[in-house]
């Protein structure tokens, strides 16, 4: 397992390099165990990774959904190289490490064991190592355009995200929106002969950061959020700027509507009009996510309780590609690995954690399907 992760972590993914290299070594890894998985290529370097073992039963199947692909390392140092990984003190170090090559090994070593142990399997198994997750969810995408008419339902999901052995059952919805502001250039001596891109953007931010995205509170998920994360804006000191942008990061309940949230944010655009004619913007929607709430009454999520000892569901504050399979039936989020090691410089995952999930995934093949 600990193999399999730090060549997981070598096969560099981040959406410029692909998930090629990374879906190979996967798949290397089931035919070494027996098992033939199929990698789907798109783009050159662009892939998933399908794996299906088991027969096919009216109960349906049990769906390991994870993704390969990792975010870039950044710009702060590392202790070690991010995509050399390395082991120290009981842990391994490296981007993917938690997000989410340390749960796609353990996960990949759970079904590897249990079929080479000979275990009569209760029905089929799907995993499916899916592109794009950081970015537009293209790969679950079109993992459901290519699979989801052979796929019995309602079938069981598992999203193999680090949890840190929580049992997720909700996360908001994603709204990233990019708002322009244009102006016209003058000469920064003569500010009057111009219009200023910059001051419409301060105007729009001072009246959208009072801005509600949400009225209600929901018990696991509290209450949505806006967020102005990014600017940018002019050419030079003496010119007077014909352009800003900015990009905002919207959480909202799964309940809420994406598109009166757009209106209002027009309705913005129109206020600011009625006191400066001069006022032009445009807004385009870079990313948008759908949302997860899985009932916690369901069959599925009360058996997954018990086979893991698991009391309460709770709910995350990141996005998943959860949403995008709940057609298929209920969904549940549960890995190893601690939700805030993603995205940061020496990334690492205990091995500690890493047994206990090949364990946990365990448990939870041999009560699933049926």
């Amino acid at each position: 397992m600990t193999e399999l992760l730090k060549k997981l972590i070598n096969a560099k993914s981040t959406a410029e390099d692909g998930e090629f290299d990374a879906a190979v070594v996967l798949g290397d890894y089931f035919k070494n165990c027996g098992l033939s998985a199929e990698i789907d290529c798109w783009q050159d370097n662009r892939a998933n990774l399908i794996l299906r073992t088991g027969p096919k039963t009216k109960a349906g199947p049990l769906v390991f959904l994870c993704h390969l692909d990792v975010v870039p390392p950044g710009k702060e140092p590392w202790t070690s190289e991010p995509f050399e990984a390395t082991e120290r003190d009981g842990k391994i170090y490296g981007r993917g490490a938690v997000d989410m090559k340390g749960p796609i090994a353990a996960c990949a070593t759970a079904i590897a064991e249990i079929v080479n142990s000979n275990t009569t399997l209760k029905g089929e198994i799907i995993f499916a190592a899916v592109a794009a997750e950081e970015t537009d969810s293209c790969g679950v995408s079109r993992f459901m355009q290519k699979y989801e008419k052979s796929i019995t339902t309602p079938a069981k999901i598992i999203v193999t995200e680090p949890t840190d052995f929580a049992l997720v059952t909700a996360h908001k919805s994603l709204l990233w929106l990019e708002v322009i502001t244009m102006g016209k250039t003058a000469h920064g001596s003569m500010p009057a002969l111009g219009v200023n891109a910059i001051e419409f953007m301060v105007e729009f931010i001072e009246k959208v950061s009072s801005y509600n995205v949400s009225k209600k509170t929901d018990e696991l998920l509290g209450q949505g959020s806006l967020s102005v994360n990014k600017i940018s804006g002019g050419t030079a000191t003496n010119i007077v700027p014909e352009f800003c942008r900015t990009e905002i990061d919207i959480r909202t309940l799964p309940e809420n509507n994406n598109e009166e949230i757009l209106r209002d944010l027009e309705n913005i655009f129109e206020t600011i009009k009625k006191t400066n004619s001069k006022f032009k913007a445009e807004m385009k929607i870079l990313r948008n996510c759908p949302g997860l709430q899985t009932d916690q009454q369901s069959d599925f999520i009360k058996r997954l309780q018990k086979i893991l000892g698991i009391d309460k569901c709770t709910a995350v504050s990141f996005t998943t590609d959860a949403p995008h399979v709940a057609g298929l039936g209920p969904v549940a989020v549960f890995g190893p690995g601690k939700p805030d090691m993603c995205h940061k410089p020496d990334e690492h995952i205990s091995i500690a954690d890493l047994k206990t999930a090949v364990d946990c995934y365990k448990k939870i093949i041999l009560e699933f399907p049926g």
